[in-house]
């Protein structure tokens, strides 16, 4: 073997981050590199297997996609996944990271066929670290830091992903949006502290009510929403009952009649007049100011009676 052969398998067998060789019909060729086990497992038994030897079919599938995806592009591609050390036969007692890993790979087209086959060289990258770092910043730019509810932002755009399904499908959906009556007066009473248990406790309340496929937003200091796809008006409204239902249960003790906690509520169905998030939020707030001018602790939808 002369020197520069043996210095190539050098490399190619410390690279940091796995390298496959794979085939157009799903064939690992070659395998070189990856082998810390805190960031991958050794899968270099994997030479001369398929992808459908060794991964389950969906899985099998997607990786061939994307390996002729890049072949007929003939040019580079990155692709992002999770694959988890179990999910490959062969690899569920190595030693390896343990559940899913988030890969980033890197595909490129080989200049030339082996075994009378097209084949790109597929690099994959740990990026779960990352990966878990994006995700977190994501959700604290999209979760109240007090009640642990999706925020303003996340309202406005799930409002305006449920807004665009309305547009396109035609199917109902409501929104409901209510605020604590005098809640001044529990924080100057009794202390913002308390003013924030109250907050929670009631966001807490809420939140047991909803269908899995509704949202809960806090998007003011008290003020809050709540999306409900497929629902129409009088449903909406009945939800918008429970919900002022449950939130008079809650006392601030011990205050008697003056710990009080009650909701004013307003509910606007999406129609098809409405040209945007503005024109339904508007018909919203305009509910709820209707709940306020009629003594408060009761659900409005527009033109209509308070519902006590």
């Amino acid at each position: 073997m002369d020197f520069e052969t043996e210095l190539l398998r050098a490399i190619m067998k410390a690279l940091p981050d796995p390298v496959f060789v794979i085939t157009e019909s799903g064939y690992y060729l070659e395998i070189a590199g990856g082998r810390d086990p805190a960031y991958y497992h050794d899968g270099s038994y994997l030479k001369g297997l398929s992808l459908h030897d060794v991964l389950p079919e969906e899985k099998a599938d997607w990786f061939l996609e994307q390996i002729r995806k890049t072949l007929k592009q003939d040019g580079l591609r990155t692709v992002k996944y999770s694959l988890a050390g179990n999910d490959v036969k062969g690899l569920e007692t190595a030693p390896g990271p343990d559940g899913d890993i988030r890969f980033e790979g890197r595909i490129q087209p080989l200049p030339l066929t082996l075994w009378g086959e097209r084949a790109v060289v597929w690099a994959a990258r740990n990026i779960t670290p990352q990966h878990e770092l994006e995700t977190k910043l994501q959700q604290l730019s999209e979760t109240d830091d007090l009640t642990g509810i999706f925020n303003r932002r996340k309202f406005l755009q799930q409002l305006g992903r449920c807004f665009r399904r309305f547009k396109r499908y035609d199917r109902p959906a409501a929104l409901v949006i209510f605020d604590i009556d005098y809640f001044k007066r529990i924080n100057d009473g009794f202390g913002h502290s308390v003013g924030d248990d109250v907050l929670c406790r009631l966001t807490a309340n809420c939140a047991a009510q909803l269908r899995q496929v509704d949202s809960l937003y806090r998007i003011g200091g008290e003020e809050f929403a709540v999306l409900l796809p497929e629902t129409d008006a009088g449903d909406a409204s009945r939800q918008a009952e429970r919900l002022r239902q449950v939130s008079a249960q809650l006392r601030v003790e011990p205050g008697g009649e003056a710990g009080r906690v009650t909701i004013s509520v307003g509910v606007s169905e999406f129609i098809g007049m409405d040209a945007s998030i503005e024109d339904l939020m508007k018909r919203a707030d305009a509910a709820l100011y209707d709940a306020k001018r009629n003594g408060r602790n009761c659900v409005m939808i527009t033109s209509e009676n308070p519902i006590r």
